[in-house]
């Protein structure tokens, strides 16, 4: 895809899965004939997002074992993810600042990145393009999608943004940092809510389930 956009995507996948229970990694879990995270990574390989990095943390090799034929994204282990989600930000951010020091004929000066969460494997490339393109538009530092009139995730941020980001601590995200400009946030209605859908539990896997094979069936046929 081309890289004209200027906007990466940092995918954050190092959670420990404590909500999923009975010793399951909820990024490793079946989703058709792919794992959870791969759904997402190729939703962002599909989108004109670049560069795309990949966060791990809990099992880290064997989540990189699943995920080592991708290309191209740049995978990158966060050593302190038990601290929270913000340690991931943190990693994902640093990655991207060296790698735009270091690969600068990869793709032009970055204008910011989309962070996205590794286990909404409904996500499409079309709703990461819809933010690109709304960032284009209005040049807000900040877009969002809502779905059904509510806030979600991906969120876009603006480079001017990456020190406050890079500033969180906790397991918060970036919440404070869209509290903070919320008079600066630009946000589209997408009308493809399961998009939004996680696989925090086992029952939002099994609802995550549902709505893949009511969404895969009409291809079937």
């Amino acid at each position: 895809m081309p890289t004209h956009a200027s906007i990466a995507a940092i995918i954050l996948a190092a959670g420990s899965s404590s909500r999923m229970g009975g010793g399951r990694h909820k990024l490793l879990l079946p989703l058709g004939e792919k794992p959870v995270l791969a759904h997402v990574i190729n939703a962002t390989l599909a989108s004109q997002a670049r560069p795309i990095i990949v966060v791990l943390g809990h099992q880290a090799a064997q989540v990189r074992t699943e995920i080592a034929h991708f290309t191209p994204i740049i995978s990158v282990e966060n050593p302190d993810y038990q601290q929270g989600m913000s340690t991931s930000l943190r990693t994902g951010l640093q990655t991207l600042i060296q790698s735009q020091n270091t690969q600068e004929q990869a793709f032009h000066s970055l204008d910011g990145t989309i962070i996205l969460l590794g286990d909404q494997p409904l996500m499409t490339a079309s709703i990461i393009d819809a933010l690109i393109a709304c960032k284009q538009a209005t040049g807000n530092p900040i877009v969002a999608p809502l779905y059904n009139g509510k806030r979600g995730n991906p969120v876009l941020f603006d480079a001017s943004l990456f020190p406050a980001l890079m500033a969180i601590h906790g397991d918060e995200g970036a919440r404070s940092v869209i509290e903070q400009h919320r008079t600066e946030v630009a946000t589209i209605e997408l009308s493809d809510a399961m998009a939004s859908y996680d696989v925090d539990t086992w029952d939002a896997y099994q609802t995550v389930l549902a709505a893949w094979e009511k969404k895969e069936k009409p291809k079937n046929q």
